[in-house]
């Protein structure tokens, strides 16, 4: 019976540390962007809303895509920038190689925030011309224009 006693004791000890490691990791999650301090804006079942940025092998979450693109002089060498689009689980991936940005043929950007805490609604990636027109019809904001890849990076170089 003790040993019983002492076997139950240890593996409630140990689901009790385990479900306290659990916790903390599910928290670790959620953070501040790197470039601008904000929160980073979660995922939800609808709609994807966080941009990774992978330099080498360090994985950065940030709160838009104007805030990964004004704060990735920082990283020296290949980058790879994973921006939500307009379906869940398929961003719109954008590459730096040698210098030189590219992006999926068709893809379009938007950059219409007028105050930070909207970009992660307002500087985002899309698929193609129908999908930011789709975005756009149910998240009006005025100025809104689908952006090449140049546009957009000269947009926001000049902000």
């Amino acid at each position: 019976m003790k040993i019983w006693n002492q076997v139950s004791k240890s593996i409630i000890l140990v689901a009790l540390v385990g479900t306290t490691g659990m916790a903390s990791i599910a928290s670790a999650h959620e953070a501040d962007c790197p470039y601008c301090k904000l929160p980073v804006v979660q995922n939800t079942e609808d709609q994807d809303n966080e941009v990774v940025l992978k330099a080498g092998n360090k994985r950065i979450e940030y709160r838009c895509l104007y805030c990964v693109i004004k704060d990735q002089k920082r990283y020296k060498g290949d980058l790879v920038i994973y921006s939500p689009s307009e379906k869940v689980g398929e961003p719109v991936i954008l590459k730096r190689t040698s210098g030189k940005w590219t992006a999926p043929e068709g893809a379009v950007f938007v950059n219409a925030f007028k105050k930070h805490p909207d970009c992660a609604t307002f500087s985002r990636a899309f698929s193609n011309v129908a999908a930011f027109d789709a975005y756009i019809a149910k998240n009006p904001v005025e100025g809104a224009k689908a952006l090449t890849l140049e546009q957009f990076l000269a947009e926001v170089a000049k902000n």
